[in-house]
This record gives structure tokens, sequence and C-alpha cells, in this order.
């Protein structure tokens, strides 16, 4: 059985990563995870001002509504999906939920930073690239 994680955020580059995946194992039997990362928001300046429920109940919802738009798109195709939620950098959670799951594919669209935000901030797709030993597809 293949396995493929499919890290989202809501993004139409996102949503075209989760297509091209379904194409890959559609009529297959797979194991398609959907991944939503949500920041860690642990900082003084939140924790001054939100308790740790809030900050919680705050990334539960955001994910609900990144995953329900995923699960849309997925329900078109009819193929069992599982859903994972982690809290903390993006890089890095697909790297741990790609160890941690076994997958043999990851399958991540591409924001498209500018070349100067990208140097700044960095590329999630880069540091999976960089970081996994299964074969990532980056779908434009």
């Amino acid at each position: 059985m293949t396995r493929i994680l499919v890290p989202v955020d809501g993004s139409e580059g996102s949503d075209k990563a989760v297509r091209f995946a379904i194409s890959l194992v559609e009529g297959k039997e797979a194991e398609f995870i959907v991944l939503n990362v949500q920041l860690s928001l642990n900082t003084p300046n939140v924790k001054r001002f939100f308790s740790q429920e809030e900050v919680r109940a705050y990334q539960e919802v955001l994910s609900k509504e990144v995953l329900d738009h995923t699960l849309e798109v997925t329900n078109e195709f009819a193929i069992p999906v599982r859903t994972v939620v982690r809290i903390g950098d993006p890089g890095e959670e697909i790297l741990v939920e790609a160890q941690e799951s076994s997958v043999d594919y990851i399958v991540m669209g591409y924001r498209g930073l500018g070349p100067v935000k990208r140097a700044i901030l960095g590329s999630v797709a880069t540091q999976v690239l960089h970081g996994t030993q299964c074969p990532v597809m980056i779908v434009p």
C-alpha cells in the first residue's frame, strides 16, 4: 500500500497538490494523509493576552476550516483520507509526520514567495526537500 502525505493550508496551491496526489493513487490501494500545521503561537506576547485554551481553540477553528475545505475536494473522488493536525513549524512538522507515518511520498503545493521573502522567511518546500529521505513532489 502506498502512503502519500499532503500538507495543506487552504491555499490554491495546496488544492492543486491534493488533486495531483489523488490522481497518483486513484484506483490503487493507498493511504492518503492530509496534514495541516498550525503555527505554535506560544510567544510571550500571545501569552499575555490569551490563555492556552483560547489559543488552542483558535488553532482548532483554523485547522477545521482548512481540513473541511480539503475534504470537500477529496470527497469528489471518494478516496479514504486520514487527517492530521500538528502545531509548530510547518517544515519541521511535515518532516516529523512523514517519518512517523512512514510515507512513500510527500506531495505539496508551492506558494511561490518572491525571492526576497523566500530569502528572509525561507521556504517550507525547500526545508522539506532537504530534510526527508522520501520523494517529494512540488506542485506549482
